[in-house]
């Protein structure tokens, strides 16, 4: 599951400009990007690991990534952890 049991990161979905927008809790660092992968990597080499990353829902709006996007941004960073871990 998450490593350390608590969120790290929030990503949400930026619909003007068609962006996924995550940020780092710890020091307000931002990442900006359109491919879900990309921000799995980007988020996963600021430290923030499968579990640790908190994203909205359809409740709250235009701001919730799609299904999809959060699927491939788990998945990812899933990937990477595995990899990190000689799995």
């Amino acid at each position: 599951m998450s490593d350390g049991g608590y969120m790290r990161a929030r990503v949400v979905y930026d619909y003007p400009r068609d962006e996924l927008i995550g940020t780092l809790l710890a020091t307000g660092e931002t990442f900006v990007t359109s491919d879900p992968k990309q921000m799995a990597e980007l988020l996963f080499a600021a430290g923030v690991r499968h579990g640790q990353v908190q994203m909205p829902d359809w409740r709250e709006g235009d701001i919730a990534p799609a299904t999809g996007d959060k699927i491939a941004l788990n998945f990812r960073l899933v990937q990477l952890g595995r990899q990190e871990s000689g799995e």
